[in-house]
């Protein structure tokens, strides 16, 4: 058993993996023999995943999950998983993706195969992680076999072991909601045309990095200048998360005939980048920010660069928070009770009483073997 104060596992952004895995890791942190995830389906043989590991952490040990709307799939099983056994909090902006198929390939003919859904992923409380539900077509007719795609929107009440509420409806909510940064339009851009590693490039090209390496104002200014050079020679558009809505305006005022409207409109793109120049200033620390990491990518490994961006992630420093909380943190999960005090003292980390599934008669082993594509 590890001990230390707190643990942060960061599944923002994971798409996901091996169902296995995502057991694998859920025994590592849930209590022995708690339910992990299940699966149900129309002609599909239940099955349970039951965690027979001891966990590694303490009792004491504070572990903070950090998700976001890209957690998907293997990493919403985990999410789950950790909440629904008061293992942990979840922290986040809101709900994780909602991906909770079971599905099957059935090879076919000509190398083609077809894909089908059998079954659905629930957490052990008995929620299903799945966001969207399908309604099929039909037909001899190609047009004939259109879906119907459709989000959840009904929402049913299940507890976690402490007895805390939580609500299906597609994905793991977060249980301390914290934003994470936004970007601005112009630094949304200026990433996906590449223009801060371009300009890295082209700074390792001229400067040496020193170990008190920052972005000065000199080096900002050519970074504006090289950005709005770029957009001269029109190898970016800085407007261009605008442009598609314009041009849609400027065609119907066209076909409607509206000519001085038309010239109206000529002044707000006009405007628009004038306010995109001033972006420059307004965002210039985040920008600053996105300058510095492109630069120190070229001589600092990953691990070194990911340590450095934490400083300054909001969610982070939230997890670190509330580790170092007092009584958040057992408020959070409900263990600031009396019964969930004295299971902490014996040490079982909240008991290794089984969740309620509403599994229906699913089999209790967790090694079945099925033909399952994650």
């Amino acid at each position: 058993i590890i001990l230390f104060q707190g643990l942060i596992l960061d599944l923002r952004n994971n798409p996901g993996g091996l169902l296995t895995s995502a057991v694998d890791i859920s025994s590592l942190f849930v209590p022995t023999n708690s339910d992990i995830v299940s699966a149900r389906g129309r002609g599909f043989p239940g099955i349970l995943y039951r965690s027979r590991a001891t966990p590694i952490l303490s009792p004491n040990t504070k572990l903070i999950v950090l998700t976001n709307s890209n957690t998907a799939s293997a990493a919403e099983i985990v999410s789950g998983a950790v909440q629904d056994s008061d293992a942990g909090v979840i922290i986040g902006a809101g709900r994780t993706f909602g991906k909770g198929l079971v599905q099957n390939v059935e090879e076919l003919p000509f190398d083609t195969a077809l894909k089908f859904t059998v079954a659905k992923y629930y957490t052990p409380s008995g929620r299903c992680i799945q966001s969207t539900n399908y309604k099929e077509g039909g037909g001899l007719k190609e047009t004939d076999g259109k879906y119907i795609a459709e989000k959840v929107k009904v929402q049913q009440t299940f507890y976690t072991q402490n007895g805390r509420e939580v609500k299906d409806g597609g994905g793991i909510e977060a249980d301390f909601i914290v934003d994470a940064e936004k970007a601005s339009a112009l630094e949304v851009t200026l990433l996906r045309a590449g223009v801060f590693s371009d300009f890295a490039a082209e700074w390792s090209k001229n400067n040496v990095l020193t170990d008190q390496f920052s972005v000065s104002e000199s080096t900002y200014k050519d970074f504006v200048n090289f950005a709005m050079q770029k957009q001269k020679n029109k190898d970016i558009q800085l407007e261009a998360i605008y442009t598609p809505s314009l041009d849609r305006l400027s065609k119907i005022l066209t076909e409607s005939g509206y000519k001085r409207t038309e010239k109206e409109l000529k002044t707000i793109q006009t405007s628009i980048m004038k306010e995109i120049e001033n972006d420059f200033y307004k965002y210039r620390k985040d920008i600053k920010e996105d300058i510095s990491q492109n630069i120190l990518a070229r001589y600092l490994p990953d691990s070194m660069l990911i340590e450095r961006g934490v400083k300054s992630d909001p969610q982070v420093q939230a997890a670190i928070k509330l580790i170092r909380s007092d009584g958040k943190y057992d408020k959070l999960l409900a263990r600031d009770t009396e019964a969930a005090k004295a299971k902490l003292r014996r040490g079982d980390d909240l008991g290794t009483s089984t969740l309620n599934t509403a599994r229906g008669g699913a089999p209790e082993k967790g090694d079945i073997k099925l033909k399952l594509n994650w």
